[in-house]
């Protein structure tokens, strides 16, 4: 598995949150978008992104999970990690309810960068 850029592994990371509760809510994709459009100005190819979660089974969720906080984390500054914690905070409160898969990714998340 190559390395992903910080943008797509980040792309990926909210996709995770907004699919491991089995409900794609609208609320949640538009966070998504949001994060798309402030980084990916010109447009990117998330094709291949888009198609490895297509692919990818619930189960294995957590490992793509850490795969992609790994990349991310390896392009980032602390900033730009605190930034990616916002979305995701804001995906998983987006449908008014907050599933015990999204919080125990959410904490991963944490844990993977060191936040405290």
């Amino acid at each position: 598995m190559s390395r992903k850029n910080k943008d797509i592994a980040g792309f990926q990371i909210l996709n995770i949150l907004a699919e491991v509760d089995g409900v794609f809510d609208a609320s949640e994709g538009k966070v998504i978008i949001d994060y798309v459009s402030r980084n990916f100005p010109f447009g990117g190819n998330l094709e291949s992104a888009t198609e490895e979660l297509s692919t990818t089974s619930e189960d294995d969720y957590p490992i793509l999970l850490q795969k992609c906080a790994e990349d991310f984390y390896a392009d980032s500054t602390e900033k730009e990690r605190l930034e990616l914690i916002d979305f995701a905070i804001k995906l998983i409160k987006a449908d008014d309810k907050i599933d015990d898969q999204e919080n125990l990714l959410l904490n991963k998340l944490y844990q993977y960068w060191d936040i405290l």
